[in-house]
């Protein structure tokens, strides 16, 4: 056992480097994938500011051409100090524009980073720029010394202005298309990388699956046939054991048949037909060691060894009727010693056909009704003895099968437990799938993981839970109340009456725990109830553990009469096992269609 032991440990450390690479990978995947769209959003939010801006640029340099125009206009003159200074604006805001889109500034939270053929665009459009900038300023200058300047005067400028800004609006357009273009490329390389990255971490998903959940899952299979195999040792154990109780029996009867050298029979004695002895032979009187004193009646006699006086009665009813009796009886001889006499009563007759004397013909069986009692003890001491070892190999048994049921629980939480639910988080991290067959899809893995977690979880608290051996059993009842009544259509209720909070040793807790198991899945499987209740009671002397439910009940002794508790791996079977492991009595009540009442009673000193 302790070299599978062995054996198993470098399995699980493996398993458990596999998981921790392939859990490294996913997060990473996750990481990369946070990082990637985290960048993806800031550019997407600059491209959107720049293409902004390029729009703007458009606008401003019209709104340039504009002022010109109205500052030539000469019936706009009382309005010339508002265009002048609408152009003025305009003209700042236009040159500052244009300066981010080509050099980028923080001020505004533009990172410009142009690529070659935005760069080339620029240059082309840039001495339209200059010169329209140059015909402003010298508009703006002329004014500003003069608002009343005459018109033909800023008139040249105006129309340089008007012939650049056509250029200008061409080549801001193949700006915006430039970095339109741009944005979508870059929308089209996050894609496909969102897509490596969903590929890489189906691959782990995969990976942890066929590597690392189906390895352990067969692993804890084979522990579970080594549990199931050890269970069947233990019944066949417990098999041996009523065996051993049938035996006893047997050898009971076969000490019937011990052959020990019994004398023939021999007159003893002659009686009348009343019983008044006549006569007594040697061997009577040595066997009962009579001295001087001696019986006068064997009715007399019988009755004074303990016989009945009806039982008296009959015998000599038959004698009178000429009819012999034979009986073995056990009387005490004259020094207190037990003697085993079979004997004849044989009535003779006169030349009338009427009985007028009795002979008793015996014979002496006290050795061999020694002889049996003796054989009887030895042997009976034997199967006592192997009895004893029997219980104690299955104590021991019983301790085993706990011990491997907690190594399991404790492997299936902390080990396959841990792992599922790191799987759970890795799952619910993905968020980048677009189509809809792929989300049901992850969706039904999603749920069908925690379908199994919830699974793991509860095979791990029936084969052991770990506030049994934390808090107690008064805890661990309560939580199987509530856990057994959520998964199944039997509504399962606690009651502590008195209190009871001692805690009690782990074996006898363990069976406690097992014993309700055992009733509670019998009530499931065969009883119909649709309640069964848990009831603790105790004294200073005893713990009453009592679990009751109303299905539909049955004829216990009628069952009893069949054997059909006597054999291992029934659960009534297996209840009296316990109880009588941990020094219970065990009480079993039922009645067809009312339901069945278990109540074991538990010394607690």
């Amino acid at each position: 056992m302790e070299s599978q032991d062995a054996s198993k440990k470098p399995k699980f450390k493996k398993l458990g480097k596999y998981y921790l690479v392939a859990l490294s990978a996913i997060a990473l995947s996750i990481i990369l994938s946070q990082i990637l769209v985290q960048k993806f959003i800031s550019e997407q939010e600059n491209d959107s500011r720049i293409v902004n801006l390029s729009g703007r640029q458009r606008m401003l340099s019209q709104k340039i051409s504009k002022c010109a125009l109205l500052l030539t206009d000469p019936s706009s003159f009382s309005n010339d100090l508002k265009t002048v200074k609408e152009l003025e604006e305009a003209l700042k805001e236009w040159k500052a524009v244009h300066f981010t889109l080509q050099s980028g500034i923080d001020s505004l939270g533009v990172k410009t980073q142009n690529s070659p053929e935005v760069k080339e665009l620029f240059n082309r459009i840039n001495p339209d720029f200059n010169t329209i900038v140059v015909a402003t300023e010298e508009i703006l200058q002329l004014l500003k010394k003069n608002i009343g300047s005459p018109k033909g005067q800023i008139l040249k400028n105006t129309e340089v202005i008007i012939s650049h800004e056509a250029t200008f609006l061409r080549g801001m357009d193949e700006i915006v298309f430039q970095y339109d273009k741009e944005a979508s490329v870059r929308v089209l390389n996050l894609k496909n990388i969102e897509g490596l990255l969903l590929i890489l971490s189906l691959a782990v998903i995969f990976f942890e699956i066929f590597f690392v959940f189906i390895p352990s899952a067969k692993t804890i299979r084979k522990t579970f046939e080594q549990q199931d195999k050890s269970q069947r040792k233990s019944k066949k154990l417990t098999l041996e054991l009523s065996t051993l109780y049938t035996s006893l029996e047997q050898a009971y009867q076969d000490l019937l048949e011990v052959e020990v050298a019994v004398e023939d029979f021999t007159l003893y004695a002659k009686c009348e037909v009343n019983g008044e002895f006549i006569d007594f032979s040697e061997k009577f009187i040595s066997i009962m060691e009579f001295e001087e004193e001696r019986p006068t009646n064997i009715f007399s006699w019988m009755q004074d060894q303990g016989y009945g006086e009806d039982y008296l009665k009959n015998i000599q009813k038959m004698i009178l009727n000429n009819k012999p009796w034979t009986g073995e009886i056990r009387v005490v001889n004259a020094v207190g010693d037990f003697v085993w006499l079979k004997i004849n009563l044989i009535p003779t007759q006169n030349e009338h056909g009427i009985p007028n004397q009795v002979l008793m013909i015996s014979t002496d069986k006290t050795e061999k009704k020694e002889a049996e009692t003796i054989s009887r003890e030895i042997n009976k001491e034997k199967i006592e003895k192997k009895v004893k070892e029997q219980q104690f190999r299955s104590a021991l048994i019983l301790e085993g099968q706990e011990e491997e049921r907690k190594r399991i629980s404790r492997d299936m939480h902390d080990g396959i437990g841990q792992m599922l639910s790191a799987m759970k988080f890795n799952l619910e991290a993905i968020h980048s799938v677009k189509i809809n067959a792929e989300k049901e899809k992850l969706k039904t893995v999603k749920d069908l993981l925690k379908d199994v977690i919830r699974e793991v979880r509860r095979i791990s608290f029936n084969l052991t839970p770990s506030v049994l051996s934390d808090y107690g059993i008064v805890p661990v009842l309560s939580k199987f109340a509530r856990e057994i009544t959520k998964i199944s259509d039997l509504k399962v209720v606690f009651e502590n009456k008195t209190g009871f909070l001692t805690r009690l040793e782990g074996k006898i807790e363990n069976n406690i725990y097992r014993i309700c198991q055992e009733a509670v899945n019998n009530a499931i499987k065969y009883s119909e109830a649709s309640e069964v209740k848990i009831t603790l009671t105790h004294n200073s002397q005893y713990l009453n553990l009592e679990i009751a439910d109303n299905g539909k009940g049955f004829d216990i002794d009628k069952l009893e009469e069949k054997g059909h508790f006597s054999t291992s791996g029934h659960g009534i079977f297996n209840i009296r096992e316990r109880a009588n492991f941990i020094n219970g009595d065990c009480e079993i009540q039922s009645n067809e269609g009312i339901g069945t009442t278990i109540s074991i009673n538990i010394p607690l000193e």
